[in-house]
């Protein structure tokens, strides 16, 4: 039995593809798909674009990505399925249905900008149903009103609240990434693009933190002004300026700085510990144990930071460490002890007397030497072996 073809799918070349303008406002004029794009380079475009042909032109309302994809890899045709619209408004709706379920990570700000139109056709429904079940209260009569109030709320009750509807059909809390998106789009209006994007970084970083963010109505706009003047670029930034009285609290500290603490952190620490870490809570120190000499871990929060920059007190020998870490490098212990050296504000003189020891010719010595005897026992190996051979 012969397989019966679609009629409405058809291969077209992508020259004669134009994008939808509402899939480029929601996902962005370029995204990057590898999964996608190593799929089509292997297999082809599977799933076939969804285009409308109601003014002439072909315009994808589904499959951008693969669109682009197919352009980047100069696929010359690509599988497309002409879909029926009748109206600009059906092509929007079209756009959003299909795209509803779209594979490939949708940002928070991309769902919330499908919910505006998912709000805008279930809250005309939603009041239809209201507007229903008040003329059947109008039309009923004395005999029967409690049955039909009783129908009626059988039918209210069967339609969910609109921002229930929206949140489930964007799997995320609507009405707190609403107060957000809405913030964003007069941004935009306002032409406030610097804030604009580092607001929707936020977004959709976290709608919790944007939220809050929105909430704060005194830090909020002072900190859109700070964005819009350069003087800071992201939300995290102004709120640690508003709340800190600096820019970013962590960025006074760089790695490999040492510093020397007004008082000692623990009795039995070194009043003075270098950088090796800055994470997005903590800046990491390392110093020295003054008991057993061992390098100790600190976590600070920047707040808790009581202490004056330093003079490199080891330059010389950070340098030296540094390369003798490239000439063991295939050493993996000797790596690791010179990894840890790097993480103390300072050496002592018995760590100083370890440096020399790898700058020494010890391990070159070592090293011919024992190359020597592997050698000699590969040759009495093979002797042995031909001894028996001619035996």
């Amino acid at each position: 039995m012969s397989e019966v073809q679609n009629p409405a799918i058809v291969y077209i070349s992508p020259a004669e593809l134009v994008v939808h303008p509402k899939l480029i406002e929601i996902y962005g004029e370029n995204e990057n798909r590898p999964a996608l794009e190593k799929s089509i380079s292997e297999r082809g475009i599977i799933e076939s674009l969804k285009v409308s042909a109601r003014t002439g032109v072909n315009v994808v309302l589904a499959g951008k990505c693969r669109l682009q994809i197919a352009r980047k890899l100069l696929i010359s045709t690509v599988k497309v399925e002409f879909v029926e619209s009748g109206s600009p408004e059906e092509d929007l709706k079209l756009v959003l249905d299909f795209n509803l379920h779209r594979e490939g990570g949708k940002t928070h700000y991309q769902k919330f900008h499908e919910g505006q139109y998912w709000e805008s056709v279930l809250r005309p429904q939603a009041k239809e149903r209201q507007r229903e079940s008040a003329r059947r209260l109008n039309q009923s009569n004395d005999s029967n009103l409690n049955h039909s109030i009783n129908e009626s709320k059988s039918q209210l009750k069967k339609g969910k609240p609109v921002i229930r509807e929206v949140s489930e059909n964007l799997n995320s809390s609507y009405h707190k990434g609403k107060k957000v998106f809405d913030l964003i789009s007069q941004l935009r209006e306002l032409e406030k693009f610097k804030a604009v994007i580092a607001l929707e970084m936020e977004f959709n970083r976290s709608i919790d933190a944007a939220y809050k963010f929105v909430c704060n109505q005194d830090i909020c706009y002072q900190v859109i002004d700070l964005l819009e003047a350069d003087e800071i670029g992201s939300i995290g930034d102004g709120i640690a300026w508003m709340l800190n009285g600096e820019r970013n609290p962590f960025r006074r500290f760089q790695l490999d700085q040492v510093y020397q603490f007004k008082k000692r952190l623990r009795p039995e620490l070194e009043i003075v510990g270098r950088v090796i870490g800055i994470t997005n809570e903590f800046v990491v120190f390392g110093l020295r144990n003054l008991v057993n000499m061992s390098l100790e871990i600190v976590n600070l929060r920047p707040r808790q930071i009581d202490a004056e920059l330093q003079d490199e007190p080891s330059a010389s020998q950070r340098k030296r460490i540094l390369h003798l870490m490239q000439k063991f490098s295939d050493v993996f212990p000797v790596q690791v002890s010179l990894a840890e050296l790097l993480k103390l504000p300072n050496l002592t003189d018995k760590e100083e007397v370890l440096l020399r020891m790898y700058e020494s010719d010890v391990f070159e010595k070592t090293w011919e030497d024992y190359k020597t005897q592997m050698k000699a026992m590969e040759i009495s190996t093979n002797r042995k072996k031909d001894k028996i051979r001619a035996a």
